[in-house]
């Protein structure tokens, strides 16, 4: 019984449903991400990389796909984490010869790269001529994965990036809203200041993420739709 509750939260942080509304600190901007990521994911075909692939939580998502490789960084005491992972990255050169994947996902992982350019270009080596990938990216959300949490970008910045490397963009698009924002920020802030005690910091934290998903999803719905802040950036792109 504990390891299926256990198994649901889990499923609960990137595939949030009606119980993640009521338990989900998460919701509101995971809510955005899986629904941004299986509106596109037919896009992708054939052998599929995912790059910062962590538990590979989207992998039953992309059904046109006939190989799943995920990719990581080797991270100390974060084993338990990556237990997924196919075959680790070491920060240079992805290991797989030219022209190997059909299709990349890369999903809230290059704000923790350093050297972006590089990392783009062996996007484009491993992909193969008109290969496509879906990439997103946090604006805003807080410092996260310290001290591997080193940038933030905005749309012009990130289509001035992928252009430069070799990939036409095919589409791109925000998720999330200013009034979504303001309240993932105040269940952030509470969850920040409470005690470190996971289960204490958790039920004292309950009312406060179904109050603010709940003002959330309504005010949202109600007032003016405003992206000047927004949660993340999705691109669709195809090397060229």
């Amino acid at each position: 019984m504990l390891d299926k509750i256990k198994n649901q939260i889990q499923k609960e942080k990137f595939h949030p449903s009606l119980i993640g509304f009521f338990i989900n600190h998460n919701f509101l901007i995971r809510k955005a991400i899986k629904k941004a990521i299986s509106k596109k994911a037919s896009l992708l075909q054939g052998s599929l990389l995912d790059f910062g692939c962590g538990s590979k939580p989207y992998r039953k998502v992309f059904v046109n796909c006939n190989e799943y490789i995920g990719v990581d960084y080797k991270i100390e005491g974060r084993e338990e984490y990556q237990k997924e992972v196919d075959v680790f990255y070491d920060g240079k050169k992805i290991p797989f010869s030219d022209n190997h994947f059909d299709s990349i996902l890369c999903t809230e992982v290059l704000e923790h790269v350093f050297n972006i350019e590089e990392l783009l270009l062996e996007f484009n080596r491993v992909l193969k001529p008109h290969g496509r990938a879906i990439i997103t990216t946090p604006f805003m959300w807080e410092e996260h994965e310290m001290p591997y949490d080193f940038a933030r970008y905005t749309t012009p910045a990130l289509k001035y990036l992928y252009s430069k490397n070799s990939f036409r963009i095919i589409e791109n698009y925000k998720t999330g809203n200013y009034i979504e924002v303001i309240m993932q920020f105040n269940i952030n802030y509470i969850k920040n200041i409470l005690p470190k005690n996971k289960f204490i910091k958790h039920l004292i934290l309950l009312p406060f993420v179904v109050f603010f998903n709940f003002l959330g999803l309504i005010l949202s719905f109600i007032l003016p739709n405003e992206q000047t802040a927004y949660f993340n950036n999705v691109f669709v792109l195809e090397k060229v």
